[in-house]
């Protein structure tokens, strides 16, 4: 895929934000350089990073990667990390070790001008350095040793700002939100339109407007469900659209004006552009589908929400939904 600004770029997901006091609940911005070759040209690297604090001195992240790209590939997706932390200056710096798995997208070029989407795991390891400036803001070193089985290894360094977002209180360790409370958020009916763009996972990255339709309700503290109607545009080689149901892991902070959250589930879809395939008896299609979200109360019943849709085929089809839509919440 094209590389895009941290802006339109899951900034949704990581407006997830609270106590950098107590080194807790992080948002981070991380940029960087990949150092030119022989055979390849220097190229941009960057990184958003939510860190939360589950004990003392023990965390938890979740980050979305950019690997630059390189001559052959696009590298980008998702890290979760667990992380020891050791404080010291009396917690002015914090030096941390972080390993887990990263969950990444490859758009790999092949002969004759096509492309292929190749997804796939593999371990990460970092390290960083933090410096605490004030009660808001930080900043960070981060070392990544990324290594798949079958796809480039990479090492990065980074260097960025963070902001905590939250109430100055301490947060209860492993609790979302701004602060305890003894119901947690239950999210309203909510119907939101939206309007944006499609962007196709390959070296042309093609592209489209693209509308939804979405229902909202929660059905558990910081659990909600939702199912929209998507239509992805026409952007030359795909038209899909199609019906998605899923499950949202949700938070919320300044007194419940601001949420946040990730969803996971299955994006039923018709695609008139997929290619011919012999084994295929329906146009019918199930791909999961991977969305991140950010809403902001406007009043009472209006909000706005952000959303960012990963799309995952099996026909090096993968594309990026940015939407921005206008929502109706009314009680349960």
């Amino acid at each position: 895929m094209k590389f895009l600004p941290p802006a339109s770029k899951r900034a949704a997901f990581f407006l997830l934000v609270a106590g950098l006091k107590l080194h807790a609940q992080e948002l981070t911005l991380l940029g960087g350089m990949l150092p030119a070759t022989n055979s390849q040209k220097s190229s941009p690297i960057w990184q958003l990073d939510y860190r939360q604090e589950l004990y003392p001195n023990l965390a938890a992240s979740v980050a979305y990667i950019n690997d630059g790209h390189l001559t052959d590939h696009h590298r980008d997706g998702t890290a979760f990390e667990g992380w020891a932390e050791l404080p010291l200056f009396q917690n002015r710096l914090t030096l941390a070790a972080g390993a887990g798995a990263y969950w990444f997208y490859d758009t790999e070029s092949l002969p004759g001008g096509a492309s292929a989407d190749v997804h796939g795991t593999a371990p990460v390891f970092s390290l960083s350095a933090t410096a605490y400036l004030s009660d808001r803001w930080f900043c960070r070193v981060n070392y990544n040793y990324i290594n798949p089985a079958h796809d480039f290894a990479e090492n990065s360094l980074t260097v960025g700002v963070g902001f905590w977002f939250g109430q100055d209180k301490k947060p209860t360790p492993g609790a979302l939100g701004d602060a305890p409370d003894e119901k947690g958020h239950l999210t309203d009916n909510e119907l939101t339109v939206f309007g944006g763009q499609s962007i196709v996972n390959t070296f042309l990255s093609e592209q489209a407007r693209a509308y939804a339709v979405e229902y909202r309700r929660g059905v558990l503290p910081h659990v909600d469900w939702t199912l929209s109607g998507i239509y992805e545009g026409d952007p030359e080689i795909v038209r899909r659209s199609g019906i998605a149901t899923q499950g949202w892991l949700v938070n919320t902070f300044f007194d419940d004006r601001v949420s946040v959250g990730v969803g996971l589930g299955p994006y039923v879809y018709l695609d008139k552009k997929h290619p011919a395939d012999a084994g295929r008896l329906s146009p019918a299609a199930v791909a999961p589908l991977v969305s991140f979200t950010v809403a902001t109360q406007l009043s009472e019943h209006w909000l706005v929400r952000m959303v960012f849709d990963r799309v995952t085929t099996n026909y090096n089809r993968d594309s990026d939904i940015f939407l921005l839509g206008l929502g109706y919440s009314w009680p349960r």
